[in-house]
C-alpha cells in the first residue's frame, strides 16, 4: 500500500489530534508532530486553522462516506446469502467493532459537530457530517422497515450516537450488537 500524500496524512493527524486532544489541543505544531513532518508543514498546506478545520471535516466526511458504502455492501451481501436476521446481526456487530475501531473518527466527529455550532467559518459542517454519520442507519432503517416514509432515522442514529459516545468517552460500558439490534426493532 503506498504511503499517503502529505495532505492526507496531515488531514488524517488533524482527525487523530481533535479526537485525542479536542480543538484547544488542536495546533499546526502539534499535528507536524504527530505526523512526523517537519515543522511548518502543516502551516504550509493550511495556513488558517480554520482552513484546516474545514479541511479536516471534509476528510472525515468522506472516510465516513467510504465507512458508510463498505457497511451497505456487507449488508447487502448478508440479507442476499443469509436473510433479514442475519442481516440486522452484522448490523449490531459491525457498529460494535466500529466504535472500537474508529474511535478517533467518532470523536472528531462530534467535536466537529459541536465546534460548527460556535464557529460561523464552519458553517454546515455539523449538518454534513450528521448527515454522512446518519446515512447507514437510513439506509438500513429503509430496508428493515420495508421502506417506510415514517422510519425514524433521527431517534435511531440518536440512540446509536448516545450510546458510542457513552462508551468512547469511557462513561458507559462497551455497546453490544444486542443494544443495536434493540434500538432497530424497538424503533420499527
Amino acid at each position: 500500500m503506498a504511503a499517503p500524500d502529505r495532505k492526507t496524512l496531515i488531514l488524517d493527524t488533524t482527525l487523530a489530534v481533535i479526537a485525542g486532544a479536542g480543538l484547544d489541543g488542536l495546533t499546526h505544531r502539534a499535528v507536524d508532530a504527530a505526523a512526523g513532518l517537519p515543522a511548518g508543514s502543516t502551516s504550509y498546506h493550511f495556513p488558517k486553522k480554520a482552513a484546516l478545520l474545514a479541511a479536516a471535516a471534509d476528510r472525515l466526511e468522506a472516510l465516513l462516506g467510504k465507512d458508510c458504502d463498505d457497511l451497505q455492501v456487507g449488508f447487502s451481501e448478508r440479507v442476499a446469502a443469509q436473510g433479514m436476521d442475519a442481516a440486522i446481526d452484522y448490523v449490531g456487530v459491525e457498529l460494535v467493532a466500529y466504535a472500537d475501531r474508529e474511535r478517533d473518527l467518532f470523536l472528531a466527529r462530534m467535536e466537529l459537530t459541536l465546534a460548527a455550532a460556535r464557529r460561523p467559518e464552519l458553517e454546515g459542517v455539523g449538518e454534513r457530517l450528521t448527515a454522512a454519520a446518519q446515512r447507514p442507519i437510513a439506509f438500513f432503517l429503509d430496508l428493515m422497515a420495508g421502506r417506510r416514509a415514517d422510519a425514524p432515522v433521527e431517534v435511531c442514529a440518536g440512540l446509536i450516537d448516545g450510546i458510542t459516545l457513552r462508551y468512547v468517552t469511557g462513561q458507559g460500558p462497551r455497546p453490544t450488537a444486542e443494544q443495536v439490534r434493540a434500538v432497530f426493532a424497538a424503533l420499527l
